[in-house]
């Protein structure tokens, strides 16, 4: 299992990459912030690929999701058919870092 942390440049987008955001398990979840009233978006694999050392579930910072793929993957599902133009639309719109949302906005 691979999680890249440098972004991937368009020629490393290829078909037999794959790519979590890509993947109808890779979902956007809403952590708390340090702050009461906010919270901050993570993502996270439904089906416990993201993993830490000791077991725990890994959560992701939402504006790194376009740079999650992974080797191998069985429970990979696709959302789409142009991976490489899905993956370039998500970098265009992510955010370019991590914000903290109110919820009372």
């Amino acid at each position: 299992m691979s999680n890249e942390e440098s972004p991937i440049t368009d020629a490393e987008i290829t078909d037999d990459k794959i790519f979590c955001a890509n993947c109808k398990h890779c979902v956007v979840i809403q952590k708390p912030a340090l702050v009461s009233d906010q919270f901050v978006l993570r993502i996270n694999c439904v089906k416990d690929k993201w993993k830490k050392k000791i077991g725990e579930v890994k959560y992701y910072k939402y504006f790194t999701a376009a740079r999650r793929t992974m080797e191998i993957c069985d429970d990979f599902t696709t959302m789409g058919t142009d991976t490489k133009e899905y993956i370039k639309d998500l970098r265009k719109n992510l955010p370019i870092k991590d914000e903290v949302y109110s919820y009372n906005a």
